[in-house]
């Protein structure tokens, strides 16, 4: 009986790494196992470029240590300059900035340099050299914090091009009550003790109103200290003075009145230098790991203090840089004139059931809280943040385990938990936001296999451009503190993970140690002559020329908006910038890497009986751009193709027969002389017919570069032919 023959075509085979299907139920144009390629928008599969160093590339002035920590983070619109950005580098306990202006990156490093140690919090317990920082951007400045060092703010002064860093000084009102509030809904005899003193002041019978009325108080009450149930002005007579007969007469039951005259340091409440009553100091040894501007302010959380843990706090609206600290209302609530909180103010807001806040994230009218044991939103009522009126909603219980996992792409928010890849989205109507796992359906099990020390250093970055994710870790064993040879991307518009292994060197390799985001255009200060109205150049009396400086936007020379690598330099241990730009496809252009995809199990639409697939035809895209030699030493192509194919029947883990070339040029073309720069093949696409050996119930194909070749995917087809016979 003749073979039924079934055409199999298969062109968009970039769904990306799936490791959750069963080899009866796997997804068409999936992968079983990849590495190594780039998944296209238009449905084609191309070998990544090898990681290397830019053109022209310059080392900087510090160097890297095997245990030294390297982490980014951005300085946006420096010194109120639109346009104007630095990449800020933390190396150990040393901020670096590079001016995200011009190519070649590497050759923009500043002379500006940040010490993290004078900012050392002694009562943290960390250092300020092991500890990863946060950054935010707002009003021109740079807000640094890390649970290791005060929080600072660093400025740039224009004119002189210099930066200057102040330390931020949290103030707050005191709403802690001191004594035993269970006795004060009575007046009390004296003496009493500091703690009482302490509070009744602080609840408005100070300075020289409030003084005046305790002391007409405890005249007429033998000495007494008054309840604190009414505030002392509730008891005024018609000139507007004390009067304890007024005051007694009043009956406000056991309800204690609002405090808060005091303003104390937050980590620091000297309560004795603030009223003058033998109280204890209050310190707060812990210090932010996490801030983020929103709303024209800045929040800040992560303490981690059993008293503080759970405590987010906010300044007041930034009209200045001094406000940037000034988490308190500015009214006094105990004053008989102002005591209302205003929308501007600062304040600090209580998620009780939050444990280790690790992210603070704005989006639209939001700002979202990610924590250790879940995920929270911080809102005003009406779509804008006040202090007077907000709300705090739970969206999720799954936290977030590293910072550094943290990616914004584009309004959604995607993290690495203890589980797996997370995203929130967010309903059209309510805009009300809620967890979905990207992981489990699709590379649950890659994730998992990933050790978990890896999975705490791991670093991210966003592609905006191309709508691409990039996480990116040590691999398992690795020394190297900073070293990064695993990446997982995933491509948001085709909603397909796939991973990268950097290979090193046989010697002295080069490596990667952070991830960068250059949008392509930024802006750098450029010197001007100054010229009269008819043109003429002004000179100095030295016959100097007169130069005025001015901002001005610059296009990154040849190079498009991309993802910049942070290379540590292997024979020096300096840093410096790349991309995957190795058109040798050879990683630090020595070492090779094998990009391959094993694509899903094709049973040619029957599951019983055996078959055979007499030919496999595959498309793959000319990549040859010319040729380089000479005549005499001959000709060899520029960006050569190839790329091998093997068949695996059933579900055998070694292929069924030798592995076939799949990029098969039809002739290979006459190299022009005088036209080196073009290949002359006369066609787009090279088709290659192959014939596969082996039978059985399934196949599955493993597509496979070879050493320093390029090639390009667009797809395949299967011609298969089923047996009469089981």
């Amino acid at each position: 009986m003749p073979q039924q023959l079934t055409q199999k075509p298969v062109t968009t085979f970039i769904k990306g790494l799936v490791t959750e299907a069963g080899e009866l139920t796997f997804p068409p144009d999936a992968s079983v196992d990849e590495s190594n390629c780039d998944l296209r928008r238009d449905g084609s599969r191309r070998r990544r470029k090898g990681a290397d160093r830019e053109t022209t590339a310059t080392l900087s002035t510090f160097t890297i240590s095997d245990t030294d920590i390297v982490h980014t983070g951005l300085w946006s619109n420096v010194g109120g300059q639109s346009g104007l950005e630095y990449l800020v580098v933390q190396k150990g306990s040393t901020l670096y900035f590079y001016n995200k202006a011009t190519a070649p990156y590497s050759d923009t490093l500043l002379t500006h340099t940040v010490s993290l140690g004078t900012y050392q919090a002694t009562g943290s317990g960390l250092s300020v050299t092991d500890t990863k920082c946060q950054f935010a951007s707002i009003e021109g400045a740079l807000v640094v914090a890390s649970s290791a060092m005060d929080t600072i703010y660093v400025t740039r002064d224009n004119l002189a091009g210099t930066i200057a860093v102040t330390t931020i000084s949290f103030r707050v009102r005191d709403f802690d009550w001191q004594g035993d509030i269970s006795e004060y809904g009575s007046s009390v005899p004296s003496p009493i003790g500091s703690k009482r003193q302490y509070d009744t002041k602080n609840v408005g019978w100070v300075d020289t109103k409030g003084r005046a009325a305790l002391a007409a108080y405890r005249a007429a009450n033998g000495t007494d200290y008054p309840g604190l149930t009414l505030p002392w002005y509730a008891g005024k007579d018609a000139s507007g003075a004390f009067d304890a007969a007024e005051w007694a007469e009043l009956y406000a039951g056991s309800t204690l009145i609002g405090n808060g005259h005091y303003i104390l340091d937050f980590f620091n409440k000297d309560r004795q230098a603030a009223s003058g009553n033998t109280i204890a100091t209050e310190t707060e040894d812990s210090r932010f790991n996490s801030i983020q501007s929103f709303g024209g302010r800045v929040f800040y959380a992560g303490l981690q203090s059993s008293e503080n843990a759970s405590t987010v706090m906010f300044s007041r609206l930034v009209e200045s840089l001094s406000d940037l600290g000034e988490c308190l209302q500015r009214n006094d609530p105990t004053s008989e004139v102002l005591s209302d909180l205003v929308d501007t103010d600062g304040g600090i807001i209580k998620i009780a059931e939050a444990i280790g806040i690790r992210k603070l994230y704005a989006i639209g009218s939001m700002l979202i809280v990610f924590a250790e044991n879940g995920v929270w939103s911080i809102s005003g009522v009406d779509g804008v943040f006040r202090a007077s009126e907000y709300s705090v909603k739970r969206i999720s219980d799954v936290g977030i385990a590293s910072p550094e996992s943290f990616i914004d792409a584009e309004g959604s928010p995607i993290w690495w938990s203890n589980y797996g890849i997370h995203t929130l989205t967010f309903e059209a109507a309510t805009g009300n936001a809620k967890e979905q796992n990207l992981s489990l359906p699709t590379v649950q099990t890659f994730w998992d296999n990933i050790p978990t020390d890896s999975k705490l250093k791991v670093t991210s970055v966003y592609d905006k451009v191309n709508k691409r994710a990039y996480w990116a870790w040590p691999s398992a064993g690795e020394t190297v503190e900073s070293k990064l040879n695993e990446i997982l991307v995933l491509d948001i518009s085709i909603q397909a993970f796939y991973p990268w292994t950097i290979s090193d060197e046989a010697s002295a390799t080069d490596s990667i140690v952070g991830l960068a985001f250059y949008k392509g255009i930024g802006a750098a200060e450029v010197a001007l002559n100054v010229v009269t109205s008819v043109g003429d150049e002004v000179i100095t009396s030295a016959g100097d020329d007169v130069v005025s400086t001015e901002l001005s936007n610059l296009s990154t020379g040849t190079s498009s908006p991309s993802i910049v690598l942070l290379i540590r330099d292997g024979a020096t241990n300096k840093l410096t910038m790349g991309g995957f730009v190795n058109n040798s496809f050879l990683d630090w252009d020595s070492a090779d890497y094998s990009s391959y995809a094993e694509a899903g199990y094709e049973f040619m639409g029957d599951m019983v009986l055996k078959k055979t697939a007499p030919y496999l035809t595959t498309y793959m895209r000319v990549t040859e751009t010319g040729w380089t030699g000479s005549e005499g030493a001959g000709y060899v192509p520029i960006n050569e193709s190839s790329c091998l194919v093997s068949a695996y029947w059933d579900f055998k883990s070694t292929p069924s027969s030798p592995a076939q070339e799949a990029y098969r040029l039809k002739y290979m073309p006459i190299p022009d002389a005088a036209a080196l720069t073009t290949f002359g093949y006369p066609e787009s696409v090279v088709t290659t017919r192959l014939k596969l050996r082996g039978r059985g119930r399934s196949v599955r194909l493993k597509f496979e570069s070879t050493t320093g070749k390029d090639f390009t995917l667009l797809g395949y087809s299967l011609i298969g032919g089923t047996n009469g016979r089981f």
